[in-house]
């Protein structure tokens, strides 16, 4: 099977590493093409190593060009010759509504929630979507929760297919260090994960808890970063910053190699939230989560005192400190149930089956029309 997978950039982010992971676990027989509408960024060499072609579209983020990526994409159809169109996050997916192509086009929806501190073009070109939902054959979210059942259903979304959820890729084993004392979050700058609440949060336990520090990663994480200063401001975590204790450490396209220093993984996000990489690779490396509950998080949480109320700083702070009062005994209990789920549930191999199911559907489908 031909499979032309189109995204809106190369950059470090949770549906660009989620298509590098499945388009390495595809069958030999299976030839997949990228589409990105930007230039090459920071994820691009995992891409091109992940899939047989990637062709850069060239266009800046800032671009409003959309009749040109219209005809670039089209281009690069033309000469893959696709036998189904998969494309991903709502700048791809409008492209891809209004190309002219031969081939069946299936969506992912990747978010179950936009606020009002999303870009306002972002959530007009999510309504665009919705609106344009039909010229997709399948609508594939990754998350069953009432959530996103409930956005989809506010976009207007048309031909949804039941979820599949994320999956990553599982390592040889554990890194799970008993011994650890960082808690790690892996997050992009951006309002939807939380940060001012993790920060908040951290702030609030650090004098009872002097040996535990926080590591925070992700694009624009950065001391330098206004956003960034202000929720260190806000929070009253100057001082926890001056003494290292948390540090903002920029994009990592190495999570593995985070995940084996950290005590628990963190994830603070407010909203839009389905079922992210970052729990699943968590898991893989043994690694407990502590997670606010959103969509299909809470799964990660292999104890109900560490799924909490977004946006809820204090409930974030009592997990914080109950996971930090555990003793070392129960750190590795949790850690090994992490583990164990990971291996049970999180193969590459059966989402990216279940995806090529959906694109064969659509293939059968297509040739019964003709």
């Amino acid at each position: 099977m031909r499979i032309l997978v189109v995204c809106s950039d190369a950059d470090i982010g949770g549906a660009e590493r989620l298509l590098a992971t499945l388009a390495s676990a595809r069958r030999s027989e299976d030839r997949l093409a990228l589409a990105v509408l930007m230039r090459p960024g920071t994820l691009s060499a995992r891409l091109e190593a992940s899939f047989d072609e990637v062709h850069y579209l060239g266009f800046p983020p800032t671009s409003r060009n959309l009749p040109g990526m219209v005809r670039a994409l089209e281009r690069v159809a033309r000469g893959f010759e696709p036998d189904v169109v998969w494309s991903n996050l709502f700048h791809a997916d409008i492209v891809t509504a209004l190309a002219r192509l031969r081939a069946p086009r299936i969506t992912t929806a990747h978010t179950q929630k936009l606020g009002p501190q999303d870009h306002p073009l972002t959530r007009l070109i999510a309504r665009a979507v919705g609106l344009l939902s039909f010229r997709f054959q399948a609508v594939v979210p990754t998350s069953d929760s009432e959530q996103m059942r409930d956005f989809l259903r506010s976009l207007g979304m048309r031909n949804v297919r039941p979820a599949i959820l994320n999956t990553a890729p599982l390592p040889a084993g554990p890194s799970f260090r008993g011994d650890a004392r960082q808690f790690l979050s892996l997050a992009r700058n951006h309002p939807v994960k939380g940060h001012p609440v993790l920060f908040q949060a951290f702030a609030a336990i650090a004098d009872d808890h002097p040996e535990w520090s926080l590591a925070a990663y992700g694009p624009g994480v950065t001391a330098e970063d206004p956003a960034m200063a202000a929720a260190i401001a806000d929070a009253g975590a100057d001082e926890l910053v001056r003494a290292g204790r948390i540090r903002l450490l920029g994009p990592t396209d190495r999570p593995e190699e985070q995940l084996s220093d950290a005590a628990a993984l963190v994830i603070s996000s407010l909203y839009g939230e389905t079922f992210p990489l970052v729990g699943i690779e968590a898991a893989g490396a043994g690694v407990p989560v502590i997670t606010t509950d959103l969509g299909n998080c809470a799964e990660f949480a292999d104890d109900p005192r560490f799924a909490v109320r977004p946006g809820d700083a204090a409930a974030l702070a009592a997990a914080l400190a109950a996971y930090a009062d555990a003793g070392d005994a129960e750190r590795a209990e949790l850690s090994a149930t992490a583990r164990a789920r990971g291996e049970r549930e999180y193969d590459p191999r059966v989402a990216y089956e279940a995806y090529r199911a959906v694109f064969a559907s659509l293939v059968r489908t297509k040739a019964r029309e003709r």
